[in-house]
């Protein structure tokens, strides 16, 4: 139950959901892990991942605008304590519509459709849709709340995300503290103009197709599950530029492999609702995690 009150699928941020004075449009991501042993045998296995996040805002006018952007993941890792490793990825498109309703309040609509797969073959199996309405209230210049529902139709059955939080930035730009739950938080202290530390927790879980060696068998599906806790350094290196170091903890990780027909009806956080599945191997342990961040950020 643990895992399933703090993992929760990916989201993208609308640039204008913030109450930041930047927007992010370009992240790199690369991480890796300790060595992690599975629960049943000695054997163990790392997980490498790379993520690129790229966001291209068009402006239509002072109150408008069309979200479009590009994301990319790879993960590499084994997923059976006596096979080698799997490599699979995801590549997926952004795009939208961000419309400032007055000054309290603001709402943003964002298709996600992308390709979740190992890349073997192609099937209709390897594409998800997925979508995120968002809407924010201001409150005042450093503080705003925030309420989003996200679906997907991942390959375990369709998802469904409720989502709450809130934005503040203190008067003096120091404290930032930015919260979307049950998905992520962020706290943060602009200590100089060229180091920020801060601590980060992000839960988690996605799905991808892969293809069997044996198609009279069948193929399946990966879930990913992954609630991380963090603290990170990130380092100016001048107003847009910047270079984030990451250590953390994964916290009920999973890399639960199923039958591709192998579903539920629909899912939320916490109810998988007729949950029969039969995972085809086993979990390895939590650990700990770095990552390298490269940011690139537009000042407002």
């Amino acid at each position: 139950m643990l895992k399933l009150l703090f993992s929760s699928l990916f989201i993208f941020y609308s640039i204008a959901l913030q109450a930041q004075s930047y927007v992010d449009v370009l992240k790199l991501n690369t991480n890796t892990t300790s060595l992690n042993k599975f629960d049943t045998s000695s054997s163990s296995t790392r997980v490498n991942e790379l993520s690129l996040d790229l966001s291209v805002p068009i402006k239509l006018n002072e109150q408008s605008a069309i979200i479009t952007g590009l994301l990319y993941e790879n993960i590499n890792t084994k997923l059976f304590e006596n096979g080698s490793n799997y490599n699979f990825s995801s590549i997926g498109l952004k795009l939208g519509f961000n419309k400032i309703m007055n000054n309290r309040w603001t709402y943003s609509i964002v298709l996600l459709p992308k390709l979740a797969s190992d890349f073997k073959t192609l099937s209709r199996k390897d594409f998800q849709m997925g979508a995120i309405g968002l809407l924010k209230y201001t409150k005042n210049a450093n503080f705003n709340y925030k309420m989003a529902l996200y679906a997907n139709n991942d390959l375990f059955g369709p998802f469904f995300v409720p989502m709450f939080g809130f934005y503040y930035i203190s008067s003096d730009k120091k404290w930032e503290s930015n919260v979307m739950a049950p998905l992520q938080a962020d706290v943060n202290y602009k200590a100089s103009s060229n180091l920020t530390i801060g601590i980060n927790y992000n839960g988690q879980i996605r799905s991808f197709h892969l293809n069997s060696n044996v198609p009279a068998l069948g193929n399946y599906y990966v879930a990913k599950a992954s609630n991380e806790l963090s603290s990170y350094v990130r380092f100016h290196f001048n107003k847009t530029l910047s270079l984030q170091t990451k250590i953390g903890y994964s916290i009920g990780r999973s890399y639960r492999v199923y039958s591709e027909n192998d579903d539920v009806n629909f899912a939320m956080p916490l109810y998988y609702a007729n949950d029969k599945r039969l995972p085809l191997n086993t979990d390895f342990e939590d650990g700990v995690l770095l990552q390298f961040t490269l940011l690139y950020r537009v000042m407002k």
